[in-house]
């Protein structure tokens, strides 16, 4: 587990570079989507998610994401859409530990506040972990923790390396 830590924290200064990257880049890459679609061509997906295109709020019901929308209205919303999801490609294809054969060897969720531990095996007994946790705040609003490599596989290939902080209303 000590590994799976030091190799995080390793990891943690390019990821942050690259996450600071995708909110400046966001407006020109939104931008150049609109020439050439919701998804971003080759390694500009990096920038993106993996598991949707840049309309992907859209699809998955996110509120404040609607479908039909050009112009200025889509580049903005694709602009957010970045935002809200920065480097996420990066963090699955580059930094991300492969999910094929992957096991939870330890999972502890706790309901107050929201607490939820995770310790995983990839197929070739690399142990990473997953720390999330919903700190409340104040009005309904929370902070969201997260650190490690996410326990879901969203794309169905990789855990990506996680580092979000963030609000969050629940």
């Amino acid at each position: 587990m000590i590994k799976s830590i030091l190799r995080y924290l390793t990891l943690f200064p390019a990821n942050l570079a690259f996450v600071l990257l995708a909110y400046l880049l966001s407006p020109l890459l939104a931008a150049l989507s609109l020439a050439t679609g919701p998804k971003l061509p080759g390694f500009l997906q990096w920038f993106s998610t993996t598991d949707a295109d840049l309309d992907g709020g859209i699809l998955q019901n996110v509120a404040g994401y609607e479908a039909g929308l050009k112009g200025w209205r889509l580049w903005w919303q694709r602009t957010c859409w970045i935002c809200r999801n920065p480097a996420h490609g990066w963090q699955s294809e580059l930094l991300g530990m492969p999910a094929g054969g992957s096991i939870i060897v330890r999972q502890v969720v706790s309901e107050t506040p929201k607490n939820q531990w995770y310790v995983m095996e990839t197929a070739n007994g690399v142990r990473f972990f997953c720390w999330k946790r919903d700190q409340p705040l104040f009005g309904g609003f929370y902070l969201k923790l997260w650190f490690g490599w996410v326990n879901k596989a969203y794309d169905g290939r990789n855990h990506h390396y996680a580092f979000q902080i963030g609000p969050k209303r629940i």
